[in-house]
């Protein structure tokens, strides 16, 4: 199950470009979405994942992965909180 849970969560750890690929479609995906409620609901599921202290529930993908997990995660919080004010949590 570990691996299982993983594997759709290996985007996370992809090479720069692949992940911020991944969050265009994303972007995308939620298009009719307004881009302030946009920013701030996806910044909230970002900061989800950031405050898990493990992003994995493996080894194996944790010590490939996780480090640059999290700083593909880090970089997209930063582009959606860029020049906003702090918002609540969603």
């Amino acid at each position: 199950m570990a691996y299982f849970l993983d594997l759709d969560l290996q985007i996370l750890g992809a090479e720069a470009a692949r992940f911020d690929a991944y969050e265009a479609a994303v972007r995308r995906e939620y298009a009719h979405v307004p881009e302030a409620a946009w920013r701030i609901g996806r910044a909230a599921v970002l900061q989800r994942f950031t405050a898990r202290p493990r992003l994995y529930f493996s080894d194996l993908f944790a010590e490939r992965l996780e480090e640059r997990a999290r700083a593909n995660l880090a970089r997209s919080l930063a582009k959606l909180t860029e020049g906003e004010p702090p918002q609540a949590s969603v």
